[in-house]
């Protein structure tokens, strides 16, 4: 199974700073991705740019789909979370995470978690997104959000997302007595942003220590603002 992980900054292509779902669907087939969890996504609004972009990706790819809105931006519309599955999703659920007190300056945002069940031939996985915020008390916690998540999933967990923080902060601590950072394989731990001249690594993919995890990549393609993460697991 080829997971993915991309932060697609709502669809807007880095090069031409237009929104071009033709790129990111082509740049996901090439990829080969079969699980895709997604961050930055737009929902259908009465804003110009607010389509069902997630819809509109499943269609391309002939892939299910599942969006998952943290905010509403007043006047245009949803943003959040999506996923992609060749695979049928059984279930599926938007986890609020639990907003915090915003009592010092600096930019904070409502956050969420996707978790969702899929049956790829015959086995289930436990697949989660998320997207970090930017304080470190919403970094505390979106971490325990997605611990809870692992805790009660019921099959194998595979947690995606772009956590905001780079591999030595000890908020992924929790996280990693629980999973397997499939960073630790060659080729995992490379930078991820920004995409033009990657300088850190914030986007990651976990996952169940049951899994085996075939082999990890940073593929240099420059669609969004982030580069994707790409791994192969068992």
């Amino acid at each position: 199974m080829i997971v993915l992980q991309f932060n697609i900054q709502h669809a807007r292509n880095f090069l031409s700073g237009k929104i071009d779902l033709d790129a990111l669907s082509d740049a996901i087939a090439l990829l080969g991705g079969e699980v895709v969890c997604l961050n930055e996504v737009y929902g259908e609004g009465p804003g110009a740019s607010f389509t069902d972009q997630v819809g509109t990706l499943a269609r391309k790819l002939g892939y299910h789909a599942y969006f998952a809105p943290a905010i509403d931006i007043e006047g245009h519309g949803p943003y959040g979370n999506a996923f992609l599955s060749k695979y049928p999703i059984v279930s599926a659920k938007t986890v609020p995470v639990p907003t915090v007190p915003r009592n010092h300056p600096g930019y904070f945002e409502d956050r969420c978690a996707f978790c969702a069940e899929i049956d790829a031939g015959g086995k289930r996985y436990t697949v989660i997104g998320i997207h970090f915020g930017l304080q470190p008390e919403e970094q505390a916690e979106c971490a325990k959000t997605v611990c809870r998540l692992i805790d009660e999933a019921a099959s194998p967990v595979i947690l995606t997302g772009d956590f905001n923080v780079e591999p030595d902060d000890p908020v992924l601590a929790p996280i990693r007595a629980r999973l397997y950072d499939t960073a630790a394989k060659n080729g995992g731990d490379a930078p991820t942003y920004p995409s033009d001249k990657p300088r850190i690594k914030i986007d990651y993919i976990f996952c169940s220590d049951v899994l085996y995890v075939k082999n990890v990549s940073v593929p240099d393609m420059i669609v969004s603002d982030h580069l994707p993460v790409r791994a192969e697991i068992g």
